[in-house]
């Protein structure tokens, strides 16, 4: 009677210990960058507010702006002064530097834009 040897099927180890650590650290990226675009999203939704509000004026546009980002507790990287009047809309750029680990960071830039 002759035996059959099967090869082993299935992953190793280290190939489970990889893909948890892989899995892992795009978790902990994720968990870093999706509030900032979540953040982001807020700025844009304030920025469209103002301007539908404002009108035309960029000082009221800027005051509507700053007394949105008071009620929705944005307080870091970007200020009603950063408001530019282009053509017949408002925009707004800003970045947000995210630090990873040791002297690695991940930069987001970001621009938030309010047609007539």
């Amino acid at each position: 009677m002759k035996q059959r040897w099967s090869k082993q099927q299935g992953m190793s180890l280290w190939g489970v210990l990889a893909g948890v650590f892989g899995a892992l650290f795009v978790f902990w990226i994720a968990i870093k960058v999706v509030p900032e675009y979540m953040e982001a999203g807020t700025i844009q939704k304030c920025l469209e507010d103002a301007r539908a509000g404002g009108g035309s004026n960029i000082a009221t546009v800027q005051q509507r702006f700053g007394a949105c980002l008071d009620v929705n507790s944005i307080r870091d990287g970007v200020t009603p002064k950063d408001i530019a009047l282009r053509g017949s809309s408002v925009s707004l750029s800003w970045n947000k530097q995210i630090p990873i680990a040791g002297n690695a960071s991940l930069l987001l830039e970001f621009e938030a834009q309010a047609p007539k």
